[in-house]
């Protein structure tokens, strides 16, 4: 015998912060516009550095134009269609970017190798006149997002990348330092091997945890033992807790669906929403499917 839950439990994204919406969009358009002016730039003074850090501002770029876009789908309600909702799309859009981003690296990293075999002049002045530039848009920018809601993870995130990504800029400024007082070349590509290495280990690590969600893994920090074990220690009631299954729309929408076998007595609806309420209370279960069998079910 076991009973369908005819209800459940949801937390969905709540309204999108509009001042945090506006802040997000005006930071990326203002990355976005100067990511052209340094990889151009740094096209035109031979500097391979400033190409890279100029993909490292196209990352940025793209990592806010993802934040905005968290915002913006958490507006879109669910529909017959799509039943949860559009959450997916930007776990799909984040490993796309993270994919795209490898291929950049692998292509920054065969130019500082041919760099390295066949050194070329760089633009010391008009290199540093570049890199400065950029690091004051990132300041700038980094300004417009720390007046936005710390209190959001989002926007939390976006503000911490930006104050990390300013020892990039200062790294090729001191490249170009470097170049126009000793005229040593190599700093050029050792600085956008560099700019590389921090680029790849961010798209890789997008990539794994967009592509771990996109295969229905269980999320980080959620492990499937541990809540059967806490579940029938708290409830006494659950003699076998089995058949988990634990997996995230998107990174805020953890989903479950579950069995798990009792006595007659607590075959009802408020057995349900007590278990359904625990889990969403303690362990962050956003949407859970609870289904209850009596002792003797097979």
């Amino acid at each position: 015998m076991s009973v369908q839950p005819i209800s459940h439990h949801h937390n969905h994204i709540g309204q999108a912060n509009k001042s945090n919406k506006r802040k997000i969009m005006l930071a990326a358009i203002i990355t976005a516009s100067y990511m052209m002016v340094e990889i151009i730039g740094g096209l035109w003074v031979n500097s391979i550095a400033l190409v890279a850090d100029g993909v490292h501002m196209m990352t940025d770029a793209m990592a806010l134009g993802i934040a905005w876009w968290g915002y913006h789908i958490a507006q879109k309600p669910a529909n017959e269609r799509m039943t949860f909702g559009y959450q997916r799309f930007q776990i799909l859009t984040a490993f796309i970017n993270g994919f795209t981003l490898l291929l950049i690296v692998g292509g920054i990293v065969i130019m500082a190798v041919m760099r390295f075999i066949e050194p070329q002049e760089v633009m010391g002045k008009e290199m540093f006149v570049i890199a400065l530039i950029g690091l004051l848009n990132n300041l700038i920018v980094f300004w417009i997002l720390h007046s936005g809601d710390q209190h959001n993870m989002n926007m939390r995130g976006a503000t911490l990348h930006f104050l990390g990504d300013t020892l990039g800029s200062v790294a090729v400024i001191g490249g170009a330092i470097l170049i126009y007082y000793t005229g040593w070349m190599p700093i050029d590509p050792i600085l956008s091997l560099l700019i590389a290495v921090i680029i790849g280990v961010g798209a890789y690590r997008l990539s794994r945890e967009s592509a771990h969600i996109l295969l229905e893994g269980v999320p980080a920090g959620y492990e499937i033992q541990a809540i059967k074990t806490d579940l029938e220690k708290h409830f006494t009631f659950l003699t076998c807790v089995h058949h988990i299954h634990l997996w995230a729309i998107a990174e805020e929408q953890v989903m479950m669906t579950l069995h798990a076998k009792t006595d007659l007595q607590h075959i009802n609806d408020e057995t349900l929403s007590e278990v359904k309420q625990y889990l969403f209370d303690t362990h962050k279960v956003h949407h859970v499917t609870l289904q209850l069998e009596t002792e003797i079910s097979v």
